[in-house]
């Protein structure tokens, strides 16, 4: 009796699971440990780690299936191998954690975007990782006890594991417990728990009752004056920093804004985020870095406080994942998708302009440098740095390859730009223009092992959160550039843009700090 409770072929197939998990899912994870603990001399960890990660897995596995029976075992037995394969190959390849975050920029991308991550080595991944062990689990035929039998074994398992795992952490705590207390990261790396874990945070965002846009400054009022305002705000997508000559970079990535007069470029700007889905709502909002979370994007944010105090804004946007809720209660919007070059925000928005006189905030929300298919964000004339990476599938190229077509995007990004202030300096003898280019966020190309972006803030790399800032000013606005010019190499951050926004176009409202505007001269703390 007791035999059969204790080996069922349910418990082998869990065991097996764990073991397959432990060995193949967590690559990512056993590098960082070993990392680590290599480098605090922690060598029980070192030797135990292996074993306690096999422990947990056989816990949480007999936790997840306790009540499950014969095709619900089956059904999600399957489901954690299709989740892990599937997050593993992004860990490994990417360097990516799937927290919440990662989760909705995935939900929330476009079919374009997501045929970009679809590459063969994530086909040859889930074959080799999910197809072959879903036919061996398939093929294996489990002689299922009575469902009485199969709950006992699953429960005497939990708490066996239990016991184990409060054994050894009395013998190991010395070890473990100041290791994971000051390497808590690590825990990201668990795979499928965290990803599940991050995707039930997620949906308990997103499914519950549905939230009202809460109003702000109700109180707004706004100067008139007889020149009116013609600005350009450019939301950048995935440029770092680092790589704009503009900031020092060896490669000449800004050959036209470097000459262009009028530029100020501000060197110490970082990002709310390091995800579009974070950091494109968060710029926009009254809330710093610090106060902001995911219910802070059903307030209004800064183009509707503008809106509602008499200025017209114009919201072109180029991104695939679009405005991401910024937008939505604008009335001039115009989505072009990703599937053109950024140049084609700026057809027809003369016509626009003609059309109504009248201070105008234009926002121009960039495809720019999106990954992994950088060589698609530029056109074939300004391929100036080679060799590149012309493939999504980046393991296939050299990091000066990646680094090349990514320098490529920022050249574009620079015509671009260029081309934007041509644009209002033919329109300066009807308006006062101004224009400001800010990215996102960042992006890592390959160092330590990380591509692409979206790593949580605390753990990222300075080139995920890093990002360039870049000032255009007219002629009638050469006080402006003349203060910024002096306060050029402070920090400033996303915090600083709502209320540098409502201080251009004279917007005065009790939700304005002007200790926060940029141009007031003082930094955030």
């Amino acid at each position: 009796m007791i035999k059969s409770i204790l080996f069922t072929d349910s418990q082998k197939v869990i065991f097996l699971t764990a073991v397959y998990l432990a060995l193949f899912m967590h690559f990512l994870f056993f590098t960082k440990l070993y990392g680590f603990a290599a480098s605090e001399n922690n060598y029980a960890v070192m030797i135990t780690a292996p074993f306690v990660l096999f422990l947990l897995l056989v816990l949480v596995l007999n936790i997840v299936l306790l009540v499950t029976y014969k095709r619900s075992f089956f059904g999600i037995l399957v489901v954690l191998l299709l989740v892990s394969s599937f997050s593993s190959y992004f860990m490994n390849t990417f360097g990516t954690i799937l927290d919440k975050d990662m989760i909705a920029n995935a939900f929330e991308t476009d079919s374009t975007e997501a045929f970009d991550l679809l590459t063969p080595k994530l086909f040859m991944y889930m074959f080799l990782f999910f197809v072959l062990p879903f036919f061996l689990i398939l093929k294996y035929k489990i002689d299922y006890k009575n469902y009485k039998t199969e709950l006992l074994n699953r429960a005497f398992m939990i708490f066996a594991t239990l016991l184990i795992a409060g054994a050894s952490y009395m013998l190991l705590s010395k070890s473990y417990s100041s290791f994971f207390r000051n390497h808590g990261e690590l825990r990201q790396y668990l795979n499928p728990s965290y990803p599940i874990y991050s995707f039930v945070k997620y949906a308990k965002r997103e499914f519950r009752a549905p939230k009202v846009i809460t109003p702000i400054a109700s109180d707004a009022k706004r100067e008139a004056k007889e020149k009116k305002k013609l600005f350009i705000f450019v939301v950048g997508e995935t440029a770092r920093a680092e790589n704009f000559s503009l900031n020092g970079y060896v490669n000449e990535t800004n050959p036209l804004l470097g000459t262009q007069n009028g530029i100020v470029n501000l060197a110490n700007f970082y990002s709310c985020g390091t995800a579009t889905a974070i950091s494109l709502p968060c710029m926009f909002s009254k809330f710093a870095k610090c106060d902001y979370d995911d219910d802070k994007k059903y307030y209004e944010n800064v183009v509707d406080v503008l809106n509602k105090s008499g200025v017209r804004v114009v919201w072109r946007d180029n991104n695939s994942g679009g405005s991401k809720g910024v937008a939505d209660r604008i009335k001039n919007v115009k989505y072009f998708g990703g599937d053109s070059y950024d140049e084609v925000m700026l057809e027809g928005l003369q016509q626009s302009i003609d059309a109504s006189h009248e201070d105008t905030l234009i926002v121009l929300h960039q495809e720019g440098s999106h990954g992994p298919t950088y060589y698609k964000r530029y056109p074939e004339s300004f391929k100036k740095f080679k060799p590149t990476c012309d493939t999504q599938d980046l393991e296939k190229c050299t990091q000066e390859e990646i680094t090349n077509t990514y320098n490529n995007t920022i050249l574009y990004t620079d015509y671009f730009l260029d081309k934007s202030i041509k644009f209002l300096k033919n329109n300066e003898q009807m308006y006062e223009t101004f224009m400001m280019y800010v990215s996102d966020h960042g992006e890592s190309l390959g160092e330590n092992g990380i591509y692409l972006h979206g790593l949580p803030y605390m753990i990222a790399p300075t080139c995920q959160k890093h990002v360039p800032a870049v000032f255009y000013f007219s002629q009638k606005m050469q006080d402006k550039k003349e203060m910024l010019e002096g306060l050029k190499t402070q920090e400033y951050s996303h915090d600083n843009i709502f209320h540098t926004l409502l201080g251009l176009f004279g917007v005065s409202t009790k939700e304005y700090d002007e200790n926060l505007d940029i141009f007031h001269g003082k930094k955030v703390s």
